[in-house]
């Protein structure tokens, strides 16, 4: 998920200690935090607590914070950790996953441990090929929406995201081993053409491309295929056309987008008593948490 404008402005009002921005930060966030803590754990009370949390966190994190990076992919990473800790704690010490990928304590610090040597030459230069690496994914990805390649885009989740064999998903979609290995490939190729404009030739290795348990990792903490709220409103709304409502459909419920379903069950939430307990919430993380800010200038 791209970085958003209003959410650059708005999180470097809140660097420079703006309660009424931190407040409106809150605001915009809250909703699809507490609908995707709520789908993982079933008590609310739980679940507002780890989204109390999850604000506390981003505010302690401020002077670190890189305003390039999507606040919401950064807000989910974090409560993301936050219900990973919890359901250690719930079974009995254990580090839990929840969606079957371990998540390290700090957002920062997301490649795996057990990544190939290549990786670790330094913290610099494995932060700067994860920041490449996810640039060349996105960069992808809204390639095809705006050309409409949505077929590309949902063999690459199914293969990724799903972890499905070729086989698999030619059977699911109609299409031939060969077509769809042909497509398989013809990304990649793409993924390497991008890549050789991100970084220059001898700081990559192909090899670093093609690992698929990086990609699908990385595709999944950064949101790379997730829909703008925008667009799902739309979608909720009727007012995609029938290829993007397919690609929706599949991406959010096949492909069982965990962000992108939170996003619609805050955008269809209207309860008048859902609401006011949002409110409360609301305050409550605020209260919280604004005594931060200022030590986060």
């Amino acid at each position: 998920m791209a970085v958003d404008e209003g959410d650059r402005h708005l999180i470097q009002a809140v660097q420079r200690g703006d309660q009424a921005a931190w407040r409106d930060l809150i605001a915009r966030y809250e909703g699809r935090l507490i609908s995707f803590a709520r789908r993982m754990c079933n008590d609310r009370t739980e679940a507002e607590d780890l989204v109390q949390e999850t604000f506390l966190g981003l505010v302690r994190s401020l002077p670190a914070y890189d305003t390039e990076r999507s606040l919401e992919t950064y807000l989910f990473a974090i409560l993301r950790n936050k219900l990973s800790d919890h359901l250690r704690r719930r079974r009995g010490g254990q580090r839990q996953s929840i969606d079957s990928l371990e998540v390290d304590d700090a957002p920062e610090a997301w490649l795996d441990t057990d990544t190939p040597s290549r990786y670790v030459v330094g913290r610099e230069r494995v932060d700067a090929q994860r920041r490449a690496l996810v640039d060349v994914l996105r960069a992808w990805a809204e390639q095809c929406t705006d050309r409409r390649r949505f077929q590309d885009l949902i063999v690459i989740e199914m293969l990724l995201v799903l972890g499905l064999r070729n086989k698999e998903v030619a059977a699911d979609l109609g299409l031939t081993e060969p077509a769809v290995a042909g497509i398989k490939f013809r990304v990649i190729e793409q993924w390497r053409g991008l890549a050789a404009q991100a970084l220059p030739d001898d700081a990559w290795d192909e090899a670093d491309l093609a690992g698929e348990s990086t990609l699908a990792r990385l595709w999944q903490e950064e949101g790379i295929s997730c829909l703008k709220r925008s667009t799902l409103g739309r979608f909720l709304l009727g007012a995609v056309d029938e290829d993007w409502a397919h690609y929706i459909d599949f991406h959010v419920h096949q492909a069982d987008c965990d962000r992108c379903q939170a996003n619609l069950a805050d955008l269809r939430s209207e309860d008048e008593q859902d609401a006011a307990a949002r409110d409360a919430l609301r305050e409550r993380c605020f209260t919280s948490s604004v005594g931060f800010l200022s030590r986060a200038e």
